[in-house]
């Protein structure tokens, strides 16, 4: 048995889903306005396009971000051991876990 329900807003046209047990609201969609003279099918195909268009784009440069992020961490990791072999300190950081 569905444990919710889907209620239309008589006051805004939101569509609600609430839970059948509790009446405690889940989610919420916004009324969504029809224009005229507008084909909905073809609106809704240009608007998953574009955001296909988006993902693919992101999820291309995230290799090479991924590779300018190792290369800074890397960088940073070879100045800090230039600074210690440069300054002879050979104390061990201080543990967080330790300033309880």
């Amino acid at each position: 048995m569905n444990e919710t329900l889907y209620v239309d807003c008589p006051h805004c046209g939101a569509r609600l889903e609430v839970e059948r047990k509790t009446g405690k609201l889940v989610k919420s969609w916004e009324k969504t306005e029809k224009k005229d003279g507008v084909d909905q099918v073809a609106e809704s195909l240009k608007k998953i396009q574009e955001n296909k268009t988006k993902l693919d784009k992101y999820f291309s440069g995230a290799p090479e971000s991924l590779a300018e992020h190792k290369r800074g961490l890397l960088d940073a990791f070879e100045k800090e051991k230039k600074r210690i072999r440069d300054t002879g300190d050979t104390s061990r950081p201080i543990n967080p876990l330790d300033l309880d």
